[in-house]
């Protein structure tokens, strides 16, 4: 056979194996899997100084508008956004029981996502705390009230233009009440523009 046609058979199959490869958002190893079946959301947190803080229910999140610098003295919200940073009803961040519980050592996919229903009684929750990763769109940090766990669920790539790369990380959130519990699955960052701060995720209720 000719080596100029032995050569482009073998630039082919190189071709063919990296097509079929990892996604570069990770979670995914080339499986097929169903879609994720829950409330999906897509979360306008492209403010920089600017809270969204949200209240979770079974069907929707449901924002709160106006809590303004009176956040830590308010019961009723759950969840807050800001850019990639979420904060829980906890500690540094509220006067509630919420919280979350991270595992890194499985992500997300479809399959896994549609089959956990039931929240596992001995998992560990962190509440919010002080921490110095908040980005100020110049190149600095400063330092913001975020839960730390939540804050594994995409990674700043400081050596890139600060763009950012989704963990797909598996998360368990707890409400402000301290009685529900729900599974969620952050899945982007940026819209359909390339717009960064627009939080695409999907969430679902679990059973205690």
């Amino acid at each position: 056979m000719n080596r100029k046609i032995i050569y482009l058979l073998i630039l082919l199959l190189i071709s063919c194996n990296d097509l079929v490869g990892p996604e570069s958002h990770g979670g995914s190893t080339g499986e097929s899997h169903p879609e994720p079946a829950g409330n999906n959301e897509i979360i306008d947190a492209t403010s920089y100084p600017e809270w969204k803080y949200y209240q979770i229910t079974l069907d929707s999140l449901i924002l709160i508008p106006n809590i303004g610098q009176n956040f830590n003295e308010i019961a009723f919200w759950d969840i807050a956004f800001q850019r990639n940073h979420i904060k829980t009803n906890s500690g540094t961040s509220g006067i509630g029981n919420a919280g979350a519980c991270v595992d890194s050592t499985e992500t997300w996919n479809g399959t896994l996502f549609n089959d956990l229903n039931q929240i596992e009684e001995e998992l560990n929750y962190t509440y919010d705390m002080i921490l110095n990763t908040f980005y100020l769109g110049t190149g600095e940090f400063t330092t913001g009230s975020t839960n730390p766990s939540l804050e594994t669920w995409a990674k700043i790539d400081v050596n890139n233009n600060y763009t950012m790369t989704i963990t797909h990380n598996k998360f368990i959130i707890r409400t402000s009440d301290g009685d529900n519990y729900y599974k969620f699955w952050m899945r982007d960052y940026y819209d359909e523009n390339g717009i960064s701060g627009n939080i695409t995720l999907i969430y679902d209720h679990l059973i205690k």
